[in-house]
This record gives structure tokens, C-alpha cells and sequence, in this order.
């Protein structure tokens, strides 16, 4: 049960999250694919009750304590409401739901939960996207996991390491191409 548990808990963590935990649950502690799906996507969901109801008690108490911290959230959301509820607004939810099942770095459950505080998104209905986009989040990285595997066995860890490495620097000229795109 301890496997499970810390399965559990690393997928609670902001940072590393479900795409951290399946694999170690797989690969570190050989739980069946089942078991460290159903831990990890546990794991990776139960912050999101506390951080939406948390979230907002905490920002309105700093903001009233601290004028520096007013200032600060008043940027924050003035800015980010500006630059993306556009997009938010032209996808709604279903934006919710991808931006939380694709496995990218800083997009999960935790910064889900941010962007619903932000936007002021329905709770229970952003919740429900955020637990369908945690559970497609979850089934990407089992097909990434066996992708590689299935790579590492029958050709070896250097193809392994190319494809990674391949894949990386796609995404970098990706980024790279929107980010001039949008100057």
C-alpha cells in the first residue's frame, strides 16, 4: 500500500504530477498499469478542491493585508484576462479539458485550477473538465510510456534517446515559430 501512496503523492505535486508518477509506479515500483493509473489520476485530482477553494480566500486576504500584493493580483488578472480570455471564450471548456489531458510541461490539474480561479470559470463544470482532461492526461502518458518502452526494446536506447531528443527540438521551433508569430 505504500507504493501506492507515494504513487499517489508524487502525482500530487505541481511540478512533476501524473507524468511523473505512472511512470515511476510502472517503472520503479512494477505496479500494473491499472494501479498506477487509478493512483496517479487520484493524486493529480484531489488538489483541485483545495486549490479552487482555497485559492481565492488566499489572494483576497494578501491583497487586503499587503498593498503590494493588491497590486499584483490586480496586474496578474488584469493582464492574463486581456491576453487569453479570447481564446478561453472561443473554446470554453473543451480548451479546459485539452489544456489539462495534453502532458506538456506546466499544463495540469494545478494550472488548471489556476486559470479557473483567474477567469472565474463555473466550478462544477470546470471541475468535470479538469477530471476528463486528468484522465485523458493519464492515457497519453500510458501511450508514451509503452511507445517507448516498445522503441528502447526493439531498437535500442540511442533511437530512444533520438526520437526524445527529436521530439524536444520540434517543440522548441514550435514555440519559437508562435512566439515571433505573435510579435
Amino acid at each position: 500500500m505504500t507504493e501506492e501512496l507515494t504513487t499517489m503523492a508524487i502525482s500530487m505535486t505541481p511540478l512533476i504530477g501524473i507524468r511523473g508518477a505512472i511512470p515511476v509506479a510502472i517503472m520503479g515500483y512494477e505496479m500494473s498499469i491499472y494501479s498506477a493509473y487509478f493512483w496517479s489520476v487520484l493524486g493529480e485530482f484531489i488538489p483541485v478542491f483545495f486549490i479552487l477553494a482555497l485559492l481565492g480566500r488566499v489572494s483576497q486576504w494578501l491583497s487586503e493585508n499587503f498593498f503590494f500584493m493588491k497590486r499584483f493580483f490586480d496586474f496578474l488578472f488584469e493582464k492574463t484576462r486581456k491576453n487569453y480570455n479570447g481564446r478561453l471564450q472561443k473554446y470554453g471548456l473543451f480548451a479546459l479539458f485539452l489544456f489539462t489531458g495534453i502532458p506538456l510541461p506546466f499544463s495540469g490539474a494545478w494550472t488548471a485550477s489556476l486559470v479557473v480561479f483567474l477567469f472565474g470559470l463555473p466550478y462544477w463544470k470546470s471541475v468535470t473538465a479538469i477530471f476528463f482532461g486528468v484522465l485523458l492526461a493519464g492515457i497519453n502518458i500510458l501511450i508514451i510510456m509503452e511507445m517507448g518502452i516498445t522503441i528502447e526494446k526493439y531498437q535500442g536506447p540511442l533511437a530512444l534517446l533520438g526520437i526524445i531528443f527529436l521530439s524536444g527540438l520540434v517543440y522548441f521551433l514550435y514555440k519559437r515559430k508562435n512566439e515571433k508569430k505573435d510579435v
